[in-house]
């Protein structure tokens, strides 16, 4: 299931850079969203455990999770 949250904390393409870097091993199909205010992000997500990895994850990295959009 493709998942979009918007998520604080990103400025720019560094930014987007880390996050792809830092998770798309272990996550799919990740997708950042500058053009938008506040930032957006999209994931292929599989199960409620993976989500919820997901945004511990991206909590470290230092970009928390704040709403969800979207679910496809």
């Amino acid at each position: 299931m493709k998942i979009r949250y918007s998520v604080e904390n990103i400025n720019c393409q560094k930014c987007a850079n880390t996050i792809l870097n830092s998770l798309s091993d272990e996550f799919d199909d990740i997708e950042v969203f500058l053009d938008k205010e506040p930032r957006e992000i999209s994931v292929r997500l599989e199960s409620k455990e993976q989500e919820a990895a997901f945004k511990k994850e991206m909590d470290e990295i230092g970009f928390p999770v704040i709403a969800e959009l979207e679910r496809n």
